[in-house]
């Protein structure tokens, strides 16, 4: 469900926030929605370098995968993984451990199933400020990086917003943004750190529903839009 992230701020925004500075600082761009479901590049500060904001292909790769990644994300779906999967034994188990990473956005998605028709929300932070999504990443031979949003159980104020899954992409509270990518946080404390509560405030606002349906992005769609059943 969660292949849309909106992330709206300037490059310097998230430097100041992130206390991190861009790679390739040419290659951001502002985008309203950013759809997972082609390839596309989302900025992420990574544990190997927590003073940097690279650019990182949305869809976790395995690090020795040489071939196409539409190829892989058609057998197998990586924009999202479930949090709980940190202790299974799956290629990726070890970017738990020493490749996680955040990714800062100004808001994700969410709907809700109501009379037979799809409602859509935006969900960012209170302040309107930057929000950091917790992920993990891969750098495959070829140097490109690859990454995952993380998921876990829903925070109280997504509940009545969201009934087509029971889960949402995990949250790292800024002032702890730096525990979850120090090499020191064992596997239990950064699974800690993903379970809700997290103090981060959020908004809640709905959005045009035939605007996200047809998959078209402008400034305007995600203002706040009255439902006239609501």
């Amino acid at each position: 469900m969660y292949f849309k992230i909106s992330n709206t701020a300037k490059m310097k925004e998230i430097e100041q926030d992130a206390n991190a500075l861009f790679k390739y600082p040419n290659l951001y761009r502002p985008q309203v929605v950013i759809s997972g479901l082609t390839e596309v590049s989302i900025p992420i500060i990574t544990m190997n370098e927590p003073d940097a904001v690279n650019l990182a292909i949305w869809g976790l790769l395995p690090s020795s995968f040489n071939e196409d990644w539409e190829l892989f994300q058609k057998l197998t779906n990586t924009l999202t993984i479930p949090s709980q999967n940190a202790h299974t034994n799956i290629w990726y188990h070890d970017s738990f451990i020493e490749k996680r990473c955040i990714i800062p956005v100004t808001g994700f998605f969410t709907s809700v199933l109501k009379k037979g028709e799809i409602y859509p929300y935006h969900i960012s932070k209170k302040n309107g400020a930057i929000l950091y999504l917790a992920g993990i990443y891969t750098t495959l031979e070829d140097g490109f990086i690859t990454c995952s949003l993380l998921t876990g159980p829903l925070e109280k104020e997504i509940v009545h917003y969201q009934n087509l899954v029971d889960y949402m992409p995990a949250i790292v509270d800024r002032d702890i943004k730096n525990e979850w990518l120090s090499g020191n946080t064992d596997l239990e404390r950064a699974k800690e750190i993903l379970r809700p509560p997290h103090s981060t405030e959020l908004e809640i606002r709905p959005i045009a529903r035939n605007l996200f349906n047809q998959d078209i992005s402008y400034d305007s769609m995600l203002s706040p839009y009255e439902y006239p059943e609501n």
